[in-house]
């Protein structure tokens, strides 16, 4: 396999912004997959956020009915398995639907396990998954199940709580949600690229990519994407693995999960705290173990913290992990000026790198002698739980 690297500057017209881009073309194939990244000069929008630009294809490169990059092998996931429920945006596969939504719609609510599989294409849109009655799949179109750098499905709508209606009500972060999960019975998601691409706010409010509200989530080589509090793991168990998630403030947040994140890429676009952890009392209800990621920014060194507690016994632990110079050497923050840290649960295991040195740690952490078990956090018997796919761990 042959492939040319050309990178290229592209000016963004009426804004002091420009785009990087890295085409990589395959000079086989006759295909080219372009990956930018924006940068804006302002001085009130000064982060520099991943863009996902996917896949731009030569008719040659096409396989299956809604197109994408032509590959095969064990990990390749390019056509839909028997019985799946099929999304293509460009409506070439037989009985398929154009939107996720309307695949959503159209998945039996029955105790047996459904697929819905994915096409490539950008899909604008705000995608709700139910409480269905059995456990489902969501596998977006890849050459590689076990990266999310070979992702080719994306889903993004553009929405912060200042957006929604004076009398809206209701929980304001699920209802400005890309995708919002609500089911209680198994959910496994490989390989979607969920954004909302809300940029750099203050007054707007929260704007989530990824909002989970049930217990037995699992995903896999997905790409979630914001600014202010983009992934909410509400309800637990939930694990992540093999995923990139990047944000600047509480970018990985909430009340009630034990969830295990397993070799992520986390990125900090912005002044801010990684995590935002919901621990409300002492019976644990809540923790966040964060094993083996790579935590890094291209924003400004020592700009982002850990976590920060937003309830009183929040829990939150990386081990094992690789922590860039994005980090600040004091490593956890409070979450206001009078917030009382007696009870959090804010810990650190044998983690390397620029950032991961812990002699100028705030004094409300601490370093564990051995690392958190993953059963911990998921149980004994998380090996045999149908969310768990231990391929990725």
């Amino acid at each position: 396999m042959v492939f040319l690297l050309v990178i290229k500057r592209i000016h963004v017209a009426r804004r002091t912004e420009h785009v990087d881009c890295a085409v990589i073309k395959h000079q086989q194939e006759h295909y080219s997959i372009t990956v930018c990244k924006l940068k804006s000069t302002r001085r009130t929008m000064q982060f520099f956020a991943p863009l996902v630009i996917l896949a731009t294809l030569a008719s040659g490169a096409l396989a299956g009915a809604g197109g994408g990059v032509k590959c095969s092998g064990p990990n390749a996931r390019v056509r839909p398995p028997t019985g799946a429920i099929v999304v293509d945006a460009t409506g070439k596969h037989p009985r398929s639907y154009k939107t996720v939504s309307e695949g959503m719609a159209n998945i039996p609510n029955t105790t047996a396990e459904h697929t819905l599989f994915v096409y490539p294409g950008v899909y604008q849109e705000q995608v709700v998954v139910p409480r269905f009655n059995g456990p489902v799949v969501l596998q977006g179109y890849t050459c590689n199940t076990q990266s999310y750098a070979h992702n080719q499905v994306t889903i993004t709508h553009k929405m912060a709580q200042a957006d929604l209606p004076a009398n809206s009500t209701g929980s304001l972060n699920q209802l400005v949600s890309t995708m919002l999960f609500k089911s209680k019975n198994g959910t496994r998601v490989y390989n979607l690229n969920v954004a909302n691409p809300e940029p750099k706010i203050k007054n707007l409010g929260q704007a989530i990519a990824v909002y989970v509200d049930g217990p037995k989530h699992g995903f896999y080589g997905c790409n979630m994407t914001g600014y202010q509090d983009t992934l909410c793991a509400n309800k637990g168990p939930q694990l992540y693995a093999k995923s990139y998630i990047n944000g600047a403030v509480d970018f990985i947040f909430g009340l009630l999960s034990k969830s295990w994140f397993e070799s992520c890429d986390i990125e900090s676009i912005g002044n801010g705290s990684i995590t935002a952890n919901g621990n409300g009392n002492s019976s644990n209800l809540s923790e966040f173990v964060i094993n083996k990621a790579r935590v890094f920014g291209h924003f400004n060194k020592s700009s982002a913290y850990l976590g920060r507690p937003w309830y009183p016994y929040a829990r939150v632990v990386f081990q094992n992990s690789e922590l860039g110079d994005v980090v600040s050497p004091k490593g956890w923050d409070r979450w206001n000026k009078g917030n009382n840290t007696a009870n959090v649960y804010f810990k650190e295991f044998n983690n390397r790198g620029p950032g991961a040195g812990v002699g100028q740690r705030v004094p409300f952490s601490g370093k564990l002698d051995a690392a958190v078990p993953i059963t911990d956090i998921l149980g004994d018997d998380y090996k045999s739980q149908w969310y768990v796919d231990t391929k990725f761990l």
